[in-house]
Formats: structure tokens, sequence, C-alpha cells
């Protein structure tokens, strides 16, 4: 008789994120998997089958001690500082945030987990100005970061290629564009939009909606389906080439204008949009969008949720988290 196939032990960072809660609801529900998270933050319902356990990356002994008791096969790298216009320490939380914690969970990595496969989730704003000569990017293109994120990212992914390249750790880049789903923080765009029509669904603000600039062109996906594209990397990680570089990316690029006009066909009440001064973040990148065939013809993934799907969960959980507040 076979033997079973092992189980695979992956350790997520940043679990307790938009992104990461997402990510260990799917992996603790696949019977492939023994999940342990870790980052800042907390859960007030753990999924079940999922462990976590609150870590700050930039605590390398403590980090290191997790890691050997733990003995992760794969590992999925989250944990970071958003892009988002403002944060509160600047770039240099930034840079601490993005570049000095990954340091040190690649020196715990080497040391506690030498052999395992390391997914660092860069970001598609590595390309930058990139965008402004291809409105849909490949992989191979020469990324030309255009802000302190995209530039901490960019060093990320070369900090991984430089220590891992003779070791026994394969690392994988990848590198997904803009996402959104139900529980994501109002400070983007299309939770932004969401919280506001629940405010004023429930009477609790006044039926106008604050915008910034409405014209950019960007490539959306469902958080959902972008946390299964890294399950398909994972589930084919022993035939995947250290190095690799994956844009996770719909290729179809939407204006934030298009957006509000379908949150606006799902809201229950009118409302009128009125820019505010302070939400306006003008851009030189008109489109901005990413060809993700590489990712399909290597693991056949392909985004399955429709996007009046996403709206509509976005908007839903909006009103479920207004209703809730006291």
């Amino acid at each position: 008789m076979a033997a079973a196939p092992l189980r695979k032990r992956l350790l997520v960072t940043g679990a307790a994120g938009f992104v990461g809660r997402h990510a260990m609801s799917a992996f603790a529900a696949s019977e492939d998997y023994d999940v342990l998270g870790i980052g800042r933050g907390s859960f007030d319902t753990l999924p079940p089958g999922a462990s976590f356990y609150s870590v700050d990356l930039e605590e390398a002994a403590s980090l290191q001690t997790l890691i050997a008791g733990f003995g992760p096969t794969h590992i999925l790298h989250l944990a970071g500082q958003a892009s988002i216009g403002y944060t509160p320490t600047g770039p240099l939380g930034t840079w601490r945030a993005n570049v000095t914690a990954l340091m040190n969970l690649v020196e715990a990595v080497q040391f506690a987990a030498p052999t395992a496969t390391f997914l660092f989730v860069s970001s598609g704003e590595v390309y930058g100005r990139a965008f402004l000569n291809h409105e849909t990017v490949v992989e191979d293109i020469t990324p030309l970061p255009a802000g302190t994120y995209a530039r901490t990212k960019l060093v990320g992914e070369e900090m991984l290629s430089d220590i891992f390249a003779n070791s026994g750790v394969r690392s994988i880049v990848l590198r997904p564009f803009n996402h959104t789903g139900p529980g994501q923080d109002e400070r983007f765009v299309v939770a932004s939009f969401a919280s506001q029509i629940a405010r004023i669904e429930a009477g609790l603000a006044p039926p106008r909606l604050m915008v910034g600039n409405l014209d950019a062109k960007r490539d959306f996906l469902d958080a959902r389906d972008v946390v299964r594209a890294y399950a398909s990397v994972i589930a084919n990680s022993e035939a995947i080439a250290h190095g690799t570089v994956f844009n996770v990316a719909s290729g179809e690029p939407r204006t934030i204008a298009e957006i509000l006009a379908e949150l606006r066909a799902l809201a229950r009440v009118p409302f009128e949009a009125v820019a505010a001064p302070d939400r306006q973040r003008p851009s030189e990148i008109a489109i901005a969008a990413g060809n993700a065939q590489k990712l399909r013809d290597t693991t056949g993934w392909a985004p399955v949720i429709p996007w009046r799907q996403t709206l509509t969960d976005i908007l839903n959980a909006a009103r479920q988290a207004c209703a809730a507040r006291p």
C-alpha cells in the first residue's frame, strides 16, 4: 500500500491581517496542511485546525525559536507595511517593517527550516514607472518602483535571491496587483466606498460619499482568489525553480469611477459623490494592469469569483460591521 502523502507544514506571517485571515481560513480548511499563523494582532475566532502566536518579526530570537519548534515546509510571507499614501511612522517605519523584519525572518528560516519553500508576497507596485510604457506588464519587464513601499518590496525580492541562492531554501516571488474583499481596512478605496455606503444606509451619515481620484485605472482581484493563487503555487512548488516570479492579476483593469458606479447600483439608498481634497492622490500612472499567464500556465490558477460578487460581499460585510457598532 502506498504511503499517504505528508501534510505540508505552512507558516503564515501577517496572519491576523486582511489577506492573512483569508489565507488562514482557506489553508486550515484543507486536509493537506498544518497551519501556524504568526504576527501582530489577534483572532476573535481562530479557524478550526489552525494555531496562532503573536510574534513581532523584529524580535529575532523569539522568531527563530518559534520556527524551530514548528518546522515549516512552506512559509507564506504576508507580513509588512501595507501600501497606502500615509503611514504614521513615515518611510523609516516602512523600511523597518518590510526589510528589517524580512531579514530577521530569512535568518531564522536559514537556521531553523533550511529546506523550506519561501513564498515572498511582493507587489505589482514594483513595476512603478514601467507602466508608463507598458499598461499591462509581464514578469520580465524591469521594475521601476515609484515609492517607498514599492522600493522596499523590490529590495525584499533581491535580498531573497541573494541570500537563498546557495542554500537549501527555495524562494518564489509573488507580485499581486490590487486586491480587495470582505474585511479590508477602509483606508483602501473599495472598502472605503462600501463602509461609507453602509453608514449612509443606516442613517449614520448624510447621503454624501467622499471620493478621491476616480480616473485611475487599476487591476483588481478578490483577495480570496489571490489566496487561491498562493495555494496553487504551494501545491506545485516542487516543480517551480528558485527565484521564479509570478504576477497575480486579473488582466482586466477598472477605473475607480466604474467601481463606484457598480457599488451605487448595489446600494439601498441614493447618495451624492463629493470630491474630498484629503483623498486626492493624483498619479502619473493612468493605467496599471498585470499579465498572469505565466501563473496560469504553471499552476492552472485563474480567478473564479465574479467581480459583482466581490462587491456584494464587501458591501454586506460593511453593513454587518456597521450594525455591530454600539
